[in-house]
């Protein structure tokens, strides 16, 4: 049995929080997303707060950020709220938690250096700087070996087994499992069971 990471990003209500829970019971959910930038997936650290008091502790929340000061990013972590930080944009700090930088791909030269623990890769939609919901050339980081990496960018239950072929640490999907802007458990359980098998 192959099992790959899997990570479901934009977790904004307590249903979505049930939905990954009720995933983990069967199948591989490895980490949950919780946006703290300017997105229609946008939460607050309150918000954050209580669904990560009602996430599985088996399945570790990432903080997503587009460049916030170092004192907000460690004050959340620091208050157990996430377990890993992502970076997008230009800044970058050390966290006495892994990291991941996140780069959105338009060519090779889009990955520069990081001092984080994983990069993701991302596509790239102008006007925007967070998900996108549309893929990229995976052609671009076919030969990408330097971290590991969690790939992201229009994943969904089609074309997820190509995606795992790249040979990623970790599948990160958000549209990809949702039904009119919200997080659908049929789906989640769909991607859920194909990363697990």
């Amino acid at each position: 049995m192959t099992v790959m990471k899997l990570k479901i990003c934009g977790l904004k209500t307590l249903w979505d929080i049930e939905c990954v829970n009720t995933a983990k019971r069967d199948y591989t959910v490895d980490y949950a997303g919780f946006v703290f930038t300017p997105h229609r997936q946008r939460i607050s650290v309150e918000t954050a707060r209580i669904l990560k008091g009602a996430l599985n502790p088996a399945i570790k929340s990432v903080g997503v950020f587009i460049d916030e000061s170092y004192e907000f990013i460690r004050g959340i972590v620091d208050e157990g709220i996430i377990d890993l930080v992502q970076y997008h944009g230009e800044s970058e700090y050390p966290m006495p938690c892994p990291t991941i930088k996140a780069f959105r791909m338009r060519s090779q030269a889009d990955i520069t250096p990081t001092i984080c623990d994983y990069v993701l890769f991302d596509s790239f939609k102008k006007g925007t700087r967070g998900s996108t919901g549309g893929m990229f050339d995976w052609r671009l980081i076919k030969e990408y070996h330097e971290k590991p990496f969690f790939l992201a960018g229009g994943i969904n239950i089609s074309n997820i087994k190509k995606a795992m072929e790249l040979n990623p640490y970790c599948i990160d999907i958000s549209s990809g499992v949702e039904e009119n802007g919200e997080k659908s458990l049929e789906k989640i359980m769909e991607v859920a069971y194909e990363c697990t098998v």
